[in-house]
């Protein structure tokens, strides 16, 4: 399970796909077809979803000028490392909260204030809508989520009535986007952030299967418009072979809380995630950290074998799980248990005890 996409990838892997549709037929110009380039290019792109704007009361007027999801990107070889950036981010160069940068100076300032609060190059931008990456879940078949407790909120004004039961869940597009807009509980943003990774990981997964490509293909040729990028759809398609073993791991940036309902950088914290986040490689040998299994006994008794093999004991826990990845807030000791079970690694915002790797269903789906 080597992920992807939502907003980010859900954007450069989509959208590479999305060119099926896009190829030229027997006669038209060669230099349109798209070429096998490899793995992708190394670069960064802040991938976001803009909100939706509202004229008046239950009256959407199109997409608003807020980012209120943002990811930083990171393409090296076939590796995404993705930072999920909080809204509410207080910006020097905009002046005020990061999710502003868009409205107020464009794509340009958007980037500007993404590398500012990361320390690292924004070379590219992907800007999408909420009905973009409805369609996109919806061509994959939609994503499961486990929900521990009901999931509720009513805004009559914006015309979003969430209604989630406790328990496992298959979402569509819409009911994704509502699920990934949800912060109305104790952690607000930050697990929004941490339900929008593991949406992403869930819909990379399914864009890598060639089977997914035409329903994608169909779903992007709409979305395309609604989107503001400097990526071409040329220069997308040259890279496609390259998505297919794209392997995903996503943190979010350190921040400590500042006046109001501003956040701040903390730059000594930020400072350890992205020496452990960029410059993370497979340690040598396994990790000396708690590790435990989670999901349904037969699984779980799979990992014990697999990890007995490297001389690791686990603890292990059975439960429903919705999705199988690696949860840690140790990325070095994550980036070797995601290696070893091919699961994406998605580092949450709340404390995690060493390692813990949930298998579900996806594993033999």
């Amino acid at each position: 399970m080597r992920p992807r996409l939502s907003l980010l990838l859900l954007s450069l892997a989509l959208f590479a796909l999305g060119g099926v549709l896009s190829w030229p037929r027997p006669g038209e110009e060669e230099g349109m077809r798209p070429r096998r380039a490899g793995a992708l290019p190394e670069m960064g792109v802040v991938v976001a979803a803009r909100d939706i704007e509202y004229c008046g009361y239950r009256t959407p007027c199109g997409p608003g000028s807020r980012t209120d999801t943002i990811f930083y990107v990171r393409l090296r070889g076939g590796e995404a490392r993705a930072l999920a950036i909080p809204r509410d981010l207080y910006s020097p160069v905009v002046g005020g909260k990061i999710n502003a940068a868009y409205a107020r100076g464009g794509a340009e300032l958007f980037k500007r204030a993404v590398a500012e609060a990361t320390g690292l190059v924004v070379e590219r931008h992907l800007i999408l809508t909420l009905e973009s990456v409805a369609r996109v879940v919806d061509a994959v078949g939609g994503v499961e989520v486990y929900l521990e407790r009901p999931m509720r909120y009513t805004d009559r004004a914006a015309r979003l009535f969430i209604d989630f039961p406790a328990g496992r869940l298959h979402l569509n597009g819409e009911e994704a986007v509502k699920y990934m807009r949800f912060r109305h509980d104790a952690l607000g943003d930050y697990a929004r952030l941490d339900r929008i990774k593991g949406v992403v990981s869930q819909v990379l997964k399914k864009a890598q299967d060639p089977r997914t490509w035409p329903a994608l293909a169909l779903a992007l040729r709409e979305a395309w418009r609604e989107l503001d990028t400097d990526l071409s759809l040329d220069e997308v398609l040259a890279y496609l072979p390259g998505v297919q073993g794209l392997r995903l791991s996503v943190a979010t940036l350190p921040t400590r809380e500042g006046r109001g309902t501003f956040l701040l950088v903390d730059e000594e914290a930020r400072a350890q995630v992205l020496a452990q986040w960029m410059g993370m490689a497979l340690p040598s040998s396994p990790p000396q950290v708690p590790v435990r299994l989670k999901g349904e006994r037969s699984l779980i008794l799979w990992g014990q074998a697999l990890l007995a093999r490297e001389g690791i004991e686990a603890q292990v826990e059975e439960a429903e799980v919705a999705q199988s990845a690696v949860y840690t807030k140790d990325l070095e000791a994550g980036s070797y248990f995601a290696e070893l079970f091919h699961l994406p690694l998605l580092a949450p915002h709340g404390p995690v005890p060493g390692v813990v790797v949930e298998l579900g269903r996806d594993l033999v789906q």
